[in-house]
């Protein structure tokens, strides 16, 4: 990244692109189902839509939290922007260029600049091996650095992340929770990625300790120049940390924005139901109402917006038709609200 762009010239130019992706999870018959249906019985194949054509940017230097509720699709499409999971429809581009979705090594370092940070460090942390081997194994394989640098290398990336050097030489287990999140920080940052997709990577820790690593993420974006895609169901950290939101529902995406606008003007009606639920010091005492109704199934999602089957404003059209996605002001929202009502 030139030096002599300014923070405004950065943040204007797009890093991430998705373009109508989707992801479908298929599930087809298992021995005993296939029995069953040779002896008449009605079984068929089942799909789940996951993400349903989704498209946004990420914009270089930039923080975009990913909202909504548990079973939206925010994490599958963190996995497949990080190449962990394949594509159905659609394309990523990264600076401008189509990400790589092969899993030989030479794809596989070509997607190094993305790196993802997963929300349980001690299930993404292989307790046989020593915290120096964790976070130098892959830049060794890689070629940044060679075996006999490893130590130092190492070294360097714990200092940066605010770890004892010395903790190289012990195992994940016999660190704190905060801790094993910061190795989990620096393993990702061994390999000089400019792009971090971060999914919950806070929500395992303590209220303490989530702050602490959430001002290392603040300090590291500014240090490395790095960019984020923050995945949460927590709207305060999001709004903490967030320049940008993206809201999804049941694997749409109903609105976008810049976080004060978001925050302070939400246009789609899911996202006043999520932030009406945000507990805050001055709401004096109320009750907490949950949104209407389950989300429905992705097996079976509705029809037109997914929405409408828990939407107080739902109207006829709401089940028929899909609501394309508008431009209003710096926000985008796909709701037939804003364009000419519901009927």
């Amino acid at each position: 990244m030139p030096s002599s762009l300014s923070h405004q010239q950065i943040i204007m130019t797009a890093a991430l692109q998705i373009q109508q992706v989707s992801r479908r999870f298929v599930k087809t018959p298992g021995a005993i189902e296939k029995l069953a249906s040779w002896m008449g019985a009605d079984f068929s194949v089942q799909t789940i839509h996951a993400v349903d054509q989704v498209s946004f940017e990420v914009n270089r230097g930039e923080v975009v939290g990913l909202v909504g509720e548990s079973g939206c699709g925010k994490s599958t499409l963190g996995r497949m922007i990080a190449g962990l999971l394949p594509l159905s429809e659609g394309r990523l581009l990264y600076d401008g260029q189509p990400l790589p979705t092969g899993t030989d090594l030479n794809s596989r370092r070509s997607r190094l600049r993305l790196q993802m940070i997963f929300q349980d460090p001690m299930s993404s942390l292989n307790p046989r091996m020593k915290v120096g081997d964790i976070i130098g194994e892959a830049p060794v394989l890689h070629g940044l650095v060679s075996a006999a640098e490893k130590t130092d290398y190492v070294a360097n990336l714990l200092k940066k992340v605010s770890l004892d050097p010395d903790y190289a030489k012990r195992f994940a287990h016999q660190f704190s929770g905060g801790q094993r999140q910061r190795i989990c920080i620096a393993r990702a940052l061994a390999v000089q990625p400019d792009f971090l997709i971060c999914d919950e990577s806070v929500a395992a820790l303590d209220v303490s300790i989530q702050a602490q690593i959430i001002n290392l993420f603040q300090q590291l974006r500014a240090d490395l120049g790095l960019t984020y895609l923050f995945i949460s169901h927590d709207l305060g950290v999001v709004q903490h940390l967030a320049d940008r939101v993206v809201v999804m529902y049941l694997g749409r995406v109903v609105e976008t924005g810049p976080s004060n606008d978001l925050f302070s003007e939400p246009l789609h009606p899911y996202t006043r139901a999520l932030l009406d639920e945000v507990p805050r010091l001055n709401s004096g005492k109320r009750a907490y109402v949950p949104i209407k109704g389950e989300i429905a199934s992705a097996l079976n999602p509705p029809t037109g917006c997914h929405f409408h089957t828990r939407c107080p404003q739902a109207g006829p059209r709401c089940k028929r038709e899909q609501p394309t996605t508008q431009n209003i002001g710096a926000q985008t929202v796909a709701c037939h609200l804003h364009q000419g009502g519901t009927q």
